[in-house]
């Protein structure tokens, strides 16, 4: 897999939490969990995020989010 930047956005107004790998690109999403919806590139099918719906209201309960191995995070 190759290095991606991982960019999250928080939506307040419609309460969306987008983490994003790599360069935005069109993507398909697929309900994995209640309110956690897993992106994946239309031509190649690479994963390229994820979506959590209703973020806040979920109070802060546990998120499980299989991230591929090889993704830094790191504090800017």
């Amino acid at each position: 897999m190759k290095k991606e930047n991982l960019n999250i956005y928080y939506d307040t107004e419609t309460d969306i939490l987008e983490i994003q790998i790599g360069e935005p690109i069109e993507s398909y999403f697929d309900e994995i969990d209640d309110d956690l919806f897993e992106g994946h590139n239309e031509k190649t099918e690479e994963l390229t995020g994820y979506k959590i719906f209703n973020f806040t209201k979920r109070g802060f309960k546990k998120i499980r989010i299989p991230l591929p191995a090889g993704i830094e995070i790191k504090n800017i």
